[in-house]
């Protein structure tokens, strides 16, 4: 048998398959179905993105009127389903709680077609990731509202108020901003899952369980941790200096792609200052995000992403910040289907190769003379 072929650790660099949903390049391009970022983040709702990046175009005013009303069919959680959130331990973390209840409906619904089973898990949510933070901690659950859209009834069941119109527009923003990244880790993991036929149930698990990790989904919480450590603007430079001399990570820096810039990371940047102005609230927290990614780029050109802007914005609209890897996975449910979808299209079982590395020749020893 010959060597396996050898590739770049991480699989950097590496085609593991063809898309046709999105593409991140690394001049700092993001693309959904052919449709460049900016374009849907300046003038696509949410459920418009949602649609495209589930069905491939973007639908008409029939179309969309349908598939909103299917979604809001199926946003409800289930008293079944509440009342295992409540079984779980107060301290757990929001993202532990969503895995396990995500994975219950595989129980729960297994019996419904292969498309409700997957209309249902992006329309549930919203009310996933609200009641998996409120439930566990003792407070009532929320019902999502039939006359809100999916970034309205987050915010709303989240804040336990209804968000203002502006609050909602930057909201659902970011949730584009966060629907699809082509193959990134927990979207890698879903297409594995996936190319052993186990069901969407199995495979969304799975990509919950990939996004937790600090590394991936996880970092937006801990960059706002950090904006909080930091505290002043003019703290910044000898947080990164002292951080770097200390080997500290900073979170909400570089990416696996885009060197030089990422997009979704600018769009949120214009988006956090324009929405502490609509809020009357003072700008600390923009000059405070700019004086640290500047100070980033000046100590090692790397260039700040989309949870580095991401986190303030969440902050600035009252979110507890133990949910925003949350609302990572509400809004990336959606891109993990279409790629379940796609992989089943034209699917092949992942079995990757490795290179062995341990001894070899040993000798078995009875264990009454090791």
């Amino acid at each position: 048998m010959s060597e396996p072929l050898r590739v770049a650790d991480g699989l950097y660099g590496v085609a593991v398959t063809d898309t046709g949903i999105s593409k991140s390049a690394v001049d700092g391009s993001l693309t959904y179905r052919g449709y460049e970022i900016k374009q849907l983040f300046e003038k696509a709702t949410f459920e418009e993105c949602v649609y495209l990046v589930l069905e491939g175009r973007l639908p008409n005013r029939r179309e969309l009127d349908a598939f909103t009303t299917d979604l809001k069919s199926h946003a409800a959680l289930s008293r079944e389903t509440q009342n295992l959130i409540g079984t779980l331990p107060a301290d757990g973390h929001p993202m532990d709680v969503l895995r396990t209840a995500v994975s219950s409906l595989g129980v729960t619904e297994r019996s419904l077609p292969a498309r409700e089973q997957q209309i249902s898990l992006i329309a549930k949510m919203p009310a996933f990731v609200a009641n998996c933070y409120r439930i566990v901690r003792g407070m009532p659950a929320m019902e999502p509202r039939p006359d809100l859209s999916q970034g309205a009834n987050l915010l709303y069941m989240l804040k336990g108020k209804l968000p203002s119109d502006f609050e909602t527009w930057a909201f659902e923003r970011e949730l584009i901003l966060y629907l699809e990244h082509d193959v990134n880790a927990s979207t890698f993991t879903v297409r594995v899952v996936a190319s052993t036929l186990a069901d969407i149930y199995a495979a969304a698990t799975a990509g919950l369980a990939a996004l937790k990790g600090p590394l991936h989904g996880g970092a937006n919480e801990a960059a706002m941790e950090m904006l909080l450590e930091v505290v002043e603007p003019d703290n910044a430079g000898t947080y990164v200096k002292d951080s770097l001399a200390g080997g500290k990570k900073i979170m909400g820096f570089g990416h696996r792609v885009y060197k030089k810039v990422d997009p979704r990371a600018q769009l949120s940047k214009q988006l956090l200052k324009r929405l502490l102005e609509e809020q009357g609230k003072d700008d600390k927290l923009y000059r405070l995000a700019d004086a640290l990614e500047r100070a980033m780029w000046d100590a090692k050109t790397i260039p700040a992403n989309l949870d580095f802007y991401a986190a303030p914005i969440f902050y600035s609209l009252s979110i507890p910040i133990h949910v925003y890897t949350p609302i990572f996975a509400a809004s990336r449910m959606t891109g993990w289907i279409a790629h379940y979808n796609e992989q089943l299209m034209h699917n092949k079982l992942f079995r990757p190769d490795a290179v062995y590395v341990g001894p070899s020749d040993l000798t078995y020893v009875p264990i009454d003379k090791r």
